[in-house]
């Protein structure tokens, strides 16, 4: 039986309050989110962005926990499917990878 890998991505999220500002700051630092015509000023644009909306962010996701939900959910998503493809005879192994926070593409 041939082995499967299962890669699960997602955007990832702060797990704590203090990781909001380097989240925002990977997420404004990716060209594909906003598209500037000279690629210098990308790492400018997301430190000023990260910075100026790092507490309005805080307070969002204190609101919810202090952190992101979405990596906690992403492994149990990759968890059950594993267990999933096991079940059907499928020697399979799950990953997750997160695009701007831990753990990285």
């Amino acid at each position: 039986m041939a082995k499967v890998g299962v890669l699960l991505l997602n955007l990832g999220g702060p797990e704590r309050i203090q990781d909001v500002g380097p989240f925002l700051y990977n997420l404004f630092a990716d060209p594909e989110i906003i598209r500037l015509p000279n690629p210098a000023l990308q790492k400018p644009l997301a430190w000023l962005i990260s910075t100026l909306r790092a507490g309005k962010s805080q307070a969002a996701y204190e609101s919810i926990g202090g952190g992101s939900p979405l990596r906690r959910i992403t492994e149990q998503q990759a968890r059950e499917l594993q267990s999933s493809l096991r079940q059907r005879g499928i020697e399979a192994t799950s990953y997750v990878a997160m695009r701007y926070w831990h753990p990285f593409t």
